[in-house]
């Protein structure tokens, strides 16, 4: 008989395996490890370098002048949307090219979620990138000891411009996955920045102001130091791209395999909100106004941006008071070296001033168009009489080519012009004659005056009855009947020559003295 154990047989049962659920947030983890968006990053890198970072460290240390190469003429959003806009089309693509489109769809999440997903890992990437390459510049103005006010709304401006072109380069792949459609999308994105630019450039007004390399009315000469930088005219352009941004994803929402019904009404009102943002945003930007402080647009201003920013003046003696603000304390030894030898010629004449103060320079739709410091003058008022230069960060030291003898010389021209015209217009024959005389006596030569003329917006070779200086010579030359009186007053003697001004002054600014009546 066979015995039997009373052993009781272990049986080991399954383990149970523990299934994690695909959430939204897993799903984006797992789209921003297998993103395409690091690859590109470094050819980023080396040309945000080589076109934003270069050119504006050669600015003068000021946060407006080296912001408006880069923000104001939209370098930073040239720098990355093109290749954003190709990255993120390689993305939309991806399934359409790997032929795994139908797998996905049939999946338990809808397919505009999983795609709204992609999209969200690359636009984190290329946006973060973009608020990381921004931050590094500037702590380097900072570094530098850049003066100002930095242009936060510019760099909001420029991250929702990079969302837009990933929005925009991901529907175009998702729409049209192909090989090529990377390369297209990064194509359309630099098409587009060309074109905005060419149209930016040439608009001032209407519509156009929306574009985001547009640099009309972006910054005044002395915004960010004097006056605020104005809000307006950002917050309709993240209006714009941000609408353009909506639009587009819902637009990829909208087909019969993203989803439900219930999930394509909510893409079609994503895309119609969007559309409306823009289009507001267009709206708006057609009353914007170029006011003295920037372009306001009535309906998104602030009275508040209007004040002025109070600053303690920096003064020194220079045969009268000079005071500037501290911005601009780099400039203040030839703006001194400027006002005392014109200060010494007109010492005790009628209307001469006691101070020399800094006076903001205001944006008008010219500025810029023929030079930095186009219709910008100098003005005498007060009792007693006060010299207010605007000086302008445009206009600065090193900004646009303009180097430290010929700041001077503007700064001479701006005193003279103040002096002898009341600082409207550009003068009658007679006065620009007295002008001319004036500033070869304060160390301007004849020969050197018509260049610094056309610097400072007075074209010295019209003809008469024009708005110009007049003159029979050869454009840019030192001829003709307004030079011939002017070389008749310089040999006079000085006590002679002031002698004549203290006399004849008041109907020189009145205008009512012709070349002939010129000693």
């Amino acid at each position: 008989m066979t015995a039997t154990t009373g052993a009781e047989v272990g049986v080991r049962m399954p383990r149970t395996v523990r299934v994690r659920r695909l959430t939204g947030v897993r799903l984006l983890l797992i789209e921003l490890r297998r993103n395409a968006m690091p690859l590109m990053l470094p050819l980023i890198a080396a040309l945000f370098w080589f076109d934003t970072y270069r050119p504006s460290t050669g600015q003068p240390p000021v946060w407006v002048l080296r912001t408006f190469w880069n923000m104001g003429q939209g370098h930073t959003i040239v720098d990355f949307g093109p290749f954003v806009a190709g990255v993120a089309a390689w993305m939309g693509s991806r399934d359409g090219m790997r032929g795994t489109a139908d797998l996905v769809t049939a999946t338990a999440r809808p397919r505009w979620a999983a795609q709204l997903a992609t999209w969200a890992a690359t636009a984190i990437w290329a946006v973060g990138a973009y608020l990381v390459f921004v931050a590094v510049l500037f702590e380097v103005y900072e570094r530098q000891g850049a003066v100002g006010s930095p242009p936060w709304w510019w760099v909001a401006v420029g991250a929702t411009a990079v969302a837009m072109f990933s929005a925009a380069g991901f529907a175009a792949g998702a729409f049209f996955p192909s090989r090529f459609s990377a390369p297209l999308a990064a194509f359309g994105g630099f098409l587009a920045m060309a074109m905005s630019s060419q149209t930016g450039f040439r608009s001032s007004s209407g519509w156009a102001l929306i574009l985001p390399t547009n640099s009309n009315g972006n910054y005044g000469a002395d915004s960010g130091m004097l006056y605020p930088l104005l809000p307006d005219l950002p917050i309709a352009r993240v209006m714009f791209l941000g609408g353009i941004a909506l639009a587009t994803l819902g637009l990829v929402g909208l087909p019969a395999r993203a989803g439900g019904p219930w999930l394509r009404r909510l893409a079609a009102l994503v895309m119609a909100c969007g559309m409306a943002a823009a289009g507001t945003a267009v709206a708006l930007a057609t009353t914007a106004k170029l006011t003295p402080e920037g372009m306001v647009i009535p309906a998104l201003h602030d009275a508040a941006s209007d004040r002025p920013v109070s600053y303690q003046p920096l003064c020194r003696q220079a045969m009268i008071e000079v005071c500037v603000s501290p911005a601009y304390r780099g400039d203040l030894a030839q703006v001194t070296a400027a006002v005392g030898p014109v200060a010494s010629e007109i010492a005790g004449l009628p209307g001469a001033p006691v101070r020399a103060t800094q006076a903001a320079v205001y944006y008008t739709a010219g500025q810029g168009a023929s030079s930095p410091r186009s219709g910008q003058f100098g003005t005498i008022g007060g009792n007693p009489p006060v010299l207010r230069l605007p000086l302008g960060a445009l206009g600065l030291v090193g900004a646009f080519g303009l180097d430290p003898q010929d700041f001077v010389n503007q700064v001479k021209l701006e005193f003279v012009h103040a002096f002898v015209t009341g600082g409207t217009g550009q003068g009658t024959l007679a006065q620009q004659a007295v002008q001319a005389a004036l500033l070869e006596r304060a160390g301007v030569p004849f020969g050197t005056q018509p260049k610094e003329l056309v610097i400072g917006g007075m074209p010295a070779s019209e003809p008469p009855g024009s708005r110009g200086v007049p003159s029979s010579g050869p454009p840019g030359t030192a001829t003709g009947p307004v030079y011939a009186a002017a070389r008749r007053l310089v040999a006079l003697s000085p006590a002679a020559l002031h002698a004549w001004l203290a006399a004849h002054l008041a109907a020189l600014r009145a205008g009512q003295l012709t070349l002939a009546q010129l000693p």
